[in-house]
């Protein structure tokens, strides 16, 4: 009976034990299931605010897509109107520059003189008084021209303005220059080119003064000082005042004969052709600027050098070239 009990005592207190166990497993389980409960809970709001969060991120995208589609049309309509401005300012400007350089016509009072001319006529040389002068006219459109006065003697503007209209080169303006005009009309229009600032035209009135036959083209007038006789072929030279040089520079001398100059007078010969110029028995008193001269077979035998020449960058090929000569080269 004693073991009987024992066993029941025992089989009692093990059921006692596996029900606290169950109770635990229960309990245990009732708070993981509140717990799954609380998460599952937790994940339904958290996929709310997320649907919540793509809506507000779907309406944000809906809205730029919106935004960019109208900047874009802005942007295109803007390029569209300054498209436009800048065509219709190109056509302005063209119309303005055809008005302004072909049509727009001036009448112009030199004196006692009336001239009638287009302004573009006058604007051919920017840097001169005239384009100046025409720079300043209005750009207006009417039946009657824009008057100009100018204080000078207009006796020779016409060949001022013939100048301007002209397409001639430097060349064949100076031929008609030396053949049309003597020496006194050319210092004319030389002062009055000085006046307009016509740098070129003041160049080729130079050269015609240079070039300009004196006496019934028996004497070839170089220089200020200077004669060359065609029919002698020799050459003379006149007093120039202390200190002046004599500027030969950029003439054609090809083959003339300078045999027993006395070039008394610093001379300078730059960029002049002196093929086979003769200077035979020459007395060099003073300074001689032969830079950049053509002196193929020129000539130099014979000559008293009391003064150096000047022979940097001349072309002196088959020259004849004493030591005496080379003794005297001077670089500048």
């Amino acid at each position: 009976m004693s073991a009987v009990r024992d066993a029941v005592n025992k089989l009692q207190s093990d059921q006692l034990e596996w029900d606290k166990k169950v109770k635990r497993n229960e309990e245990d389980l009732n708070s993981r299931s509140s717990k799954l409960s609380e998460a599952e809970k937790n994940r339904k709001q958290q996929v709310v605010e997320f649907e919540q969060e793509k809506e507000k991120f779907e309406a944000a995208k809906r809205k730029l897509c919106c935004d960019q589609r109208n900047f874009d049309y802005q942007m295109s309509q803007r390029e569209k109107r300054l498209k436009q401005r800048r065509d219709d300012l190109e056509a302005a400007q063209t119309q303005a520059t055809s008005f302004f350089e072909s049509d727009q016509v001036i009448q112009i009072h030199v004196g006692t003189h009336t001239f009638k001319t287009f302004c573009k006529t006058l604007r051919r040389f920017p840097e001169s008084t005239l384009a100046q002068s025409a720079n300043a006219i209005p750009l207006t459109k009417s039946d009657h021209p824009h008057t100009m006065f100018i204080d000078r003697d207009g006796l020779h503007f016409n060949f001022i303005l013939n100048y301007l209209r002209s397409s001639m080169d430097e060349g064949q303006i100076l031929d008609i220059v030396i053949r049309k005009y003597n020496l006194d009309t050319i210092a004319d229009i030389l002062v009055e080119a000085s006046y307009y600032n016509l740098k070129q035209l003041v160049k080729i009135l130079n050269w015609a003064k240079l070039r300009h036959d004196c006496v019934h083209e028996t004497a070839y007038l170089i220089s200020n000082g200077l004669f060359v006789s065609r029919d002698s072929s020799c050459i003379t030279t006149k007093e120039l005042p202390p200190g002046d040089v004599l500027d030969l520079g950029m003439l054609n001398f090809t083959g003339r004969r300078f045999e027993h100059v006395q070039f008394q007078h610093s001379t300078s010969f730059q960029g002049s052709v002196l093929k086979g110029a003769v200077f035979s028995k020459c007395k060099f008193e003073a300074v001689v600027d032969f830079i950049d001269t053509d002196l193929r077979e020129a000539k130099f035998d014979d000559c008293e050098f009391l003064r150096p020449i000047l022979l940097p960058g001349a072309n002196t090929k088959d020259a004849v070239l004493p030591d005496n000569v080379r003794d005297y080269l001077e670089q500048l």
